[in-house]
C-alpha cells in the first residue's frame, strides 16, 4: 500500500494538479471572457504550458536516473538553451512573435476582430496560441498561421474602426442626365435600414468605352450587414434606373447575314 501511494505521489499527483489547474484556467478565463484581451488570452497559454512542464519534471524527479532533475535543469540552463535554440528556432520564433503581437499596445488585432493576413483569406480571429494564429474564414476554413507570419505580415484589420465601408459601381450610359442617376444611386444607398452615416456621396469614377461608371460608398456600423446592404443597394439602384429611363449599358453581339 505505501509503495503505490508512493507512486502515485510522484507520477501521478503533479500531472493530476495540472490537469486541474488548468481545467480551472480554462473554465473561468474562456474565451468568451478574454474576448478582446489578446495579452491575458497569450498569456493563459504561456502559463498553461508551465504547468505542464513543471508537472513532467516532478514526475521525472521520482525516477532514480533523474533524481536530480531540478539540479541538473538549473546547473545545464545554459547549455539547455543553446541545444533547444538551434533545435526548436523556428518554435521559439513563434513564441517571440506571439508575445510580440499580444504584449503590443498598438497590436493590430484583438480576438473577435475580422482581418487579412497577406494573401491568406479574410476571416475573424479565433485564437492565437504559443505557436500560431486561428483565423475563421465566412466559408467556416480554420486556417493555422504561424505567429513568425503574422509578425512579418501586412494585415488589414476590417473591424477597428466604429463602421465599415465598401464601394458599389455602376455604369450608365452617355447621354444619361448625371446628376438625377447620381441622386437615385445616394437615395437608393441612405435609404436602407443598414446605412450608417450621412448621405453617401456619388463620384464619377471613369469614363468608359460604352459608358460612364459611378461609385458611391456603402457604409454600415456592422461589417457583418454590408455585403447585404451591398447586394439591396445594387438591386435597388437596378430597379430605380429601369423605372427612371436611365440605361445602364452592357456588351451586344450583333450579327449580320449576309448573301451569298
Amino acid at each position: 500500500m505505501t509503495q503505490v501511494l508512493d507512486i502515485f505521489l510522484k507520477y501521478i499527483l503533479p500531472f493530476m494538479v495540472a490537469y486541474l489547474l488548468s481545467f480551472l484556467m480554462n473554465k473561468f478565463l474562456s474565451k468568451e471572457m478574454l474576448r478582446g484581451k489578446l495579452h491575458l488570452i497569450f498569456l493563459k497559454g504561456i502559463i498553461i504550458a508551465i504547468l505542464w512542464a513543471s508537472a513532467a519534471l516532478a514526475a521525472l524527479s521520482g525516477v532514480p536516473a533523474f533524481s536530480k532533475t531540478w539540479e541538473t535543469a538549473v546547473a545545464s540552463s545554459g547549455i539547455a538553451a543553446v541545444v533547444l535554440g538551434l533545435a526548436a528556432q523556428s518554435t521559439l520564433a513563434n513564441v517571440f512573435a506571439g508575445i510580440a503581437l499580444s504584449a503590443s499596445h498598438s497590436r493590430p488585432f484583438d480576438i473577435g476582430d475580422r482581418i487579412k493576413i497577406d494573401s491568406y483569406e479574410p476571416g475573424f480571429v479565433e485564437n492565437i496560441t504559443l505557436r500560431h494564429t486561428v483565423i475563421k474564414t465566412y466559408q467556416n476554413e480554420i486556417i493555422y498561421i504561424p505567429n513568425s507570419t503574422v509578425g512579418a505580415a501586412t494585415i488589414i484589420n476590417y473591424t477597428q474602426e466604429k463602421s465599415f465601408s465598401y464601394p458599389i459601381d455602376i455604369s450608365v450610359a452617355y447621354g444619361t442626365d448625371m446628376q438625377k442617376a447620381m441622386d437615385i444611386m445616394a437615395d437608393a444607398i441612405f435609404s436602407h435600414p443598414k446605412h450608417y452615416g450621412l448621405r453617401p456621396v456619388v463620384l464619377c469614377k471613369s469614363c468608359d468605352d460604352s459608358g460612364i461608371t459611378l461609385r458611391a460608398l456603402v457604409e454600415t456600423e456592422d461589417f457583418k450587414d454590408n455585403p447585404g446592404a451591398c447586394s439591396d443597394a445594387r438591386i435597388e439602384i437596378m430597379k430605380r434606373f429601369n423605372e427612371e429611363g436611365i440605361e445602364i449599358p452592357y456588351n451586344k453581339l450583333v450579327l449580320i447575314q449576309g448573301k451569298e
